[in-house]
């Protein structure tokens, strides 16, 4: 038996028209499955509906308030936690050059200067040649630029992440 029309008409709040009231009354008087929900139905609607405690709405901004101030305060302190990480990565990958520079910073400028020239006249070089340069630009590159670029990407891949999850986030509950 489909009691589909049935249930749908019994659950909605819409009025019936008088062939539609009529089949579901005969329809209800055979199926006990329907009569139970037209007693819950007229149960329901007979429930004087309670008023809340006083005070309720207060209680409930100021709890509001309370776990939107938590929320900030852990989004606050996880992107603490994130950038002091990336940072303190950064500076242990470039710490030898960092150390260079503090050293000696004119002899640390006139590699960069020479690696930067060199690079320079290896591009002109295969463009004039018309080698292929992604065939050859690496190894013209220093490592630690190498390193330096994979490190800021895989920085901005874990930002990018946490931002989707941050948008992406549902809320449960209020």
């Amino acid at each position: 038996m489909d009691h589909r029309p049935f249930e749908d008409w019994l659950l909605a709040e819409e009025p019936l028209t008088p062939q539609q009231k009529r089949e579901l009354q005969a329809h209800v008087k055979t199926c006990p499955a329907c009569t139970a929900i037209a007693e819950v139905n007229v149960a329901l609607k007979s429930v004087r509906s309670a008023a809340p405690a006083d005070g309720f709405s207060y209680r409930f901004q100021v709890r509001l308030a309370q776990r939107k101030l938590a929320l900030r305060r852990r989004n606050f302190w996880g992107f603490m936690i994130l950038t002091l990480s990336v940072v303190s990565m950064l500076v242990w990958i470039a710490w030898p050059v960092l150390s260079l520079a503090i050293e000696s910073p004119v002899n640390l400028l006139a590699s960069w200067l020479s690696a930067l020239i060199s690079v320079w006249v290896s591009l002109q070089a295969m463009l004039h040649a018309g080698a292929v340069a992604f065939e050859v630009l690496p190894g013209f590159v220093p490592t630690y630029i190498w390193i330096f670029a994979l490190f800021a990407a895989a920085a901005w891949v874990v930002v990018w992440v946490v931002s989707l999850l941050k948008i992406t986030k549902i809320q449960q509950g209020v």
